[in-house]
């Protein structure tokens, strides 16, 4: 085993299990989670998803979400949009096959709600587009959003529910 993949079976190993993470989650709710809109910047790899009211890890889609390398990408910009400051790119990747969406997002409270919406999808092949077009912007109530639950305390990884119900954890790429 080289040293890289040893540093990462050791970051996977110190992720919460969901026992923890429900109790994070519960804590965050009362207390808030602390997470400022600075420590979110970054490449955020997905690493795995419970149902909602589940607590077994949907080991399935975890492991095709691992598989297409689904991640989720966020950045400040604080250029034309001081109210949705946040870039959000969420993709997916088989091969040299590339689908994202993009589009922008906020936090709001103090667990906080990261709400957001994509208004541009693409598709690239080898870093070359192959088709993009915008998407219309769907109403502030109808947003999808993250209530970010909690974070490592190095940052490395990232906990949030969805609209849905679904948990969601991330590994810092």
């Amino acid at each position: 085993m080289s040293s890289r993949e040893a540093k990462h079976e050791s970051r996977l190993k110190s992720l919460p299990a969901s026992q923890e993470l429900l109790k994070l989650e519960a804590l965050a709710r009362k207390q808030g989670s602390g997470i400022e809109i600075n420590s979110l910047n970054g490449l955020w790899k997905f690493v795995s998803v419970w149902k909602q009211g589940k607590e077994k890890e949907d080991l399935f889609s975890s492991f095709m979400l691992r598989f297409i390398s689904a991640s989720l990408e966020l950045r400040q910009d604080k250029g034309s949009h001081e109210s949705m400051p946040l870039v959000i790119v969420n993709s997916v990747v088989i091969g040299l096959l590339k689908l994202e969406f993009i589009g922008r997002g906020e936090l709001k409270g103090s667990q906080p709600l990261l709400p957001f919406f994509f208004d541009q999808i693409k598709v690239s092949f080898a870093s070359r587009v192959l088709w993009s077009r915008p998407l219309d912007e769907p109403e502030e109530k109808e947003r999808p959003f993250f209530a970010l639950i909690s974070m490592g305390a190095n940052g490395e990884w990232l906990a949030a529910r969805g609209r849905g119900g679904g948990l969601a954890l991330w590994l810092k790429g």
